[in-house]
């Protein structure tokens, strides 16, 4: 039984693939972590019977406030 080598085209296809899906897990990985931040404080302030006010920019909570009634 013998070992194909890789060509360098495969490699560069193999090494872009690879990327790609660190990429892709980073992404994904930065979406959750702003998901669970404004739904963390959302339900904090609604627990205490206010009402939250959120602003996010791109994937950054940029304001909160809680108002109570």
């Amino acid at each position: 039984m013998s070992i194909k080598k890789i060509t360098p085209v495969q490699g560069v296809v193999i090494f872009g693939l690879l990327s790609l899906m660190v990429f892709a897990i980073l992404i994904a990985s930065q979406f959750y972590l702003s998901y669970t931040e404004v739904t963390k404080a959302a339900n904090s302030c609604f627990n205490i019977g206010g009402y939250p006010i959120i602003q996010k920019t791109g994937l950054e909570m940029t304001y909160f406030e809680c108002v109570k009634n």
